[in-house]
């Protein structure tokens, strides 16, 4: 687990992200600093209370507190970036847990009995794999944990409930994927576009032809529907493999297309899930940001620095959302 990759995650996860107003899937959530005794922030009529930040914090540190040769816990290094970084993932991943939770309570999406006796067993077992350290630490009760396993399977619930209205059709057309040589002149080098097409034309390698003339040093691309001018996607789907275009004048540029291929098949599917995921996105953003007013919200900023600055080394724990996935599933 402290081995997962922490570039990645943190890319995911701070989208929008910042400490003086988040962006929790579209919905603006502005913090600002309050008094509070046993919360940290507060969205609509819900309060996440210093307990449930602290066992989010403790897991993200474990889970992500290493990154190369950097080690959240050595000492000797500069690790401020890293848990600062750490800290913003860490309250997007429960600022959006409470906005659904907010969502659920509006549109009476609840747990069934089922689902409740699983989020039990979970606490169960979570607590069970807590050493007397992490105990000490936290200082939480099993029912602590339920009450946290319970906000994460309703807004699980919620989330599923809201993407499996989403279109997940898509057409090979438009996730289609295409590798490309492009060949990119300026927009007054129209004679110099002419002499690199009559060069292909006589044969000569396109990698050559593209070295020599191209005054983008990267000419080996890939082409889908959103990531060209349409004027260069419209002329590049018409190629077969081996054939290249016209000169194409887009914007302040003019390219020549060459197809290396017309359909990449492994990199077509994986734009097809990032069509499907951008759609459910788009979904889920739209829901939350048409919440009520009333879930205008607030952070006490010192208790969230003094409860991440209170969680050392001494708290190893990185198991709370593995074992929650072992029980809940939507």
């Amino acid at each position: 687990m402290r081995k997962k990759i922490l570039a990645v995650v943190m890319a995911a996860c701070l989208l929008g992200t910042s400490l003086s107003g988040c962006s929790v899937n579209g919905k603006k959530v502005f913090f600002q600093t309050v008094p509070s005794v046993n919360s940290v922030f507060r969205i609509g009529s819900l309060s996440c209370s210093k307990k449930t930040a602290a066992v989010y914090l403790a897991n993200y540190y474990n889970i992500y507190g290493t990154a190369g040769d950097i080690d959240l816990w050595n000492a000797s290094l500069n690790t401020n970036r890293l848990r600062d970084n750490i800290k913003k993932a860490c309250l997007h991943r429960l600022s959006m847990v409470y906005a659904l939770n907010v969502y659920a309570s509006d549109h009476k999406i609840t747990l069934s009995q089922q689902e409740k006796d699983l989020v039990a067993k979970a606490a169960s077992k979570y607590m069970d794999s807590l050493s007397a350290a992490d105990k000490a630490g936290l200082r939480i009760s099993e029912k602590d944990i339920k009450d946290m396993y319970e906000n994460e399977a309703v807004a699980s619930k919620v989330y599923k409930s809201i993407v499996s209205k989403t279109d997940d059709e898509v057409s090979d057309e438009e996730a289609r994927v295409m590798d490309a040589v492009i060949i990119t002149f300026a927009y007054s080098s129209s004679d110099k576009a002419k002499k690199a097409e009559k060069e292909l034309k006589d044969g000569n390698d396109i990698q050559i032809v593209a070295k020599k003339y191209s005054t983008d040093k990267k000419t080996s691309v890939v082409i889908s529907k959103d990531s060209w001018p349409k004027e260069v996607v419209d002329a590049a789907f018409e190629l077969e493999n081996g054939k290249y275009s016209k000169p194409v004048k887009s914007g302040n540029n003019i390219y020549i297309i060459y197809c290396t291929s017309k359909f990449d098949k492994k990199k077509s599917e994986q734009n097809r899930e990032k069509i499907i995921s951008s759609r459910k996105q788009r979904v889920l953003d739209g829901i939350i940001s048409a919440q009520n007013k009333k879930d205008y919200s607030s952070i006490d900023q010192d208790t969230w620095n003094s409860v991440a600055d209170s969680i050392d080394e001494k708290v190893t724990t990185d198991s709370f959302f593995e074992t929650f996935s072992e029980f809940i599933s939507f």
